[in-house]
């Protein structure tokens, strides 16, 4: 069975496995969809397919205002492609280029600006800057959708330097305003309500039997069908509640956060803790070959906010090898590092700029002082998680590094933490989730 022929199958049955794996467009509307919209199918003759909404908006396709391809599950663009193109995609995913340039970028991933250009053109069709600037676009109409942002704060939200400008690539990409997509607007809240999507199944019960073995109190909050915590951006504090809505494959997040510009990527955080973005279909596809068919099997990574924490964690012995006694002790040592708000009842982790700022007044020995030290900057030397890939000079163990970049940068293919060491080959390029599913048999 081709290509096409697995595509069709799931636009008529609405299958949100395929959700953000591919878009159909109809030539007779001018609009793209997701498989899963729920939209009359049109004929098949009048459908083309593409594994992009950037590939289909290139050709002159809308995007479909009631599917709304913006709130799709991540795209797999980059499966298949080279290391260099599949890095590039997430640094810019992460927003690099709103403060970067294109050979800015090139430089970081060690390739030249042409060759960069070369890479998009063949994959994409695109340049990096016109990829960047679709995501904005489409970062942007979820926002005018979904909350209650001023329009102006969704303008610098979406990585855009001023109204005009914004306005002028909203028109040009969707041929519609900002004002038009909104429609009619309503209360402005405290709080930002968005929606993120996943291809089911979302096993919950799992990644709620991991995260509840190393929570930390007041920082994070879990109950049968949601998750919260603090977080840090830099010095700016925030917090989130994400509920699980099962049966529209998605989670609604409310998010406090004083200053929109950093909405973006702290929802790129919230994607990757949750493992929004992750295919279970081709995780247990893999781990079937490898694993016993009455082992259950791990398809979402238990996230924590970011790389630097997930170190710090394991700095003080956090592994996937504790169990939750061993890791309510490590998280006492933590205590003194963590950013009390006892108005309110919480605290923060705090960022790596808050942890160089603070160092000198932790009850912490010399040594524990400099760990924490090298390892917040050789953190703030990295811009992304893809950064993380790369390990030359890090300054932790190779079990401490691998579980950082398991359970902060999200990285699908750690070899180092699985085990036994003769079934790691076969089980890539999941083997992150081979690791969980062999360490965490217990999870019901």
């Amino acid at each position: 069975m081709d290509t096409t022929t697995h595509f069709q199958q799931a636009r008529l049955s609405r299958d949100a496995r395929f959700d953000g794996l591919f878009y159909t467009a109809v030539v007779s509307t001018g609009i793209y969809c997701r498989p899963v919209c729920p939209a009359p199918p049109p004929k098949e003759e009048n459908v083309r397919y593409y594994t992009t909404a950037y590939e289909a908006a290139s050709q002159g396709f809308r995007p479909c205002l009631r599917c709304r391809p913006d709130s799709a599950p991540g795209s797999p663009a980059w499966l298949g492609k080279q290391t260099t193109f599949r890095r590039a995609l997430r640094l810019i995913d992460d927003g690099y280029l709103q403060d970067n340039s294109i050979p800015t970028l090139a430089e970081k991933l060690g390739v030249s600006d042409r060759y960069l250009r070369k890479l998009f053109t063949e994959s994409l069709g695109c340049s990096p800057k016109q990829y960047a600037l679709y995501q904005q676009i489409l970062f942007a109409k979820k926002l005018l959708h979904e909350t209650t942002i001023p329009i102006a704060d969704i303008a610098f939200a979406s990585g855009f330097n001023s109204i005009r400008r914004f306005n002028d690539c909203f028109q040009q990409q969707l041929s519609l305003s900002p004002t038009q997509v909104r429609g009619k607007q309503s209360t402005p809240s405290d709080s930002i309500v968005v929606t993120l999507s996943f291809r089911p199944p979302y096993h919950w019960q799992h990644f709620h039997s991991a995260i509840s073995k190393t929570m930390i109190s007041n920082v994070e909050w879990l109950d049968h069908n949601s998750y919260g915590r603090t977080f840090m951006l830099g010095t700016l504090c925030g917090q989130f509640t994400a509920t699980l809505e099962p049966k529209k494959h998605r989670f609604v997040v409310e998010l406090k956060l004083s200053e929109p510009k950093y909405l973006f990527a702290a929802l790129n955080h919230i994607r990757r803790l949750l493992d929004l973005d992750a295919n279970p279909d081709a995780i247990t596809l893999a781990l079937r070959t490898v694993l016993p068919s009455h082992q259950p099997l791990v398809t979402r990574i238990p996230g924590v906010w970011d790389t630097f924490e997930a170190g710090v964690r394991a700095i003080f012995g956090e592994s996937l090898n504790n169990d939750q006694d061993q890791d309510q002790v490590i998280h006492t040592s933590i205590e003194p590092l963590l950013i009390e708000n006892p108005e309110k009842g919480i605290a923060y982790f705090p960022s790596a700029e808050k942890v160089l700022t603070d160092l000198d007044s932790y009850p912490l020995s010399a040594q524990e002082k400099h760990r924490l030290s090298s390892w917040a900057k050789y953190c703030l030397s990295k811009q992304a998680s893809s950064d993380f890939v790369n390990a030359q000079g890090q300054p932790l163990t190779e079990a401490q590094y691998a579980y950082a970049c398991l359970r902060g940068a999200g990285l699908p293919d750690i070899a180092a933490l699985s085990n036994p060491a003769s079934l790691v080959h076969d089980a890539q390029p999941w083997r992150s989730y081979f690791a969980l599913s062999t360490h965490y048999k217990d999870i019901s």
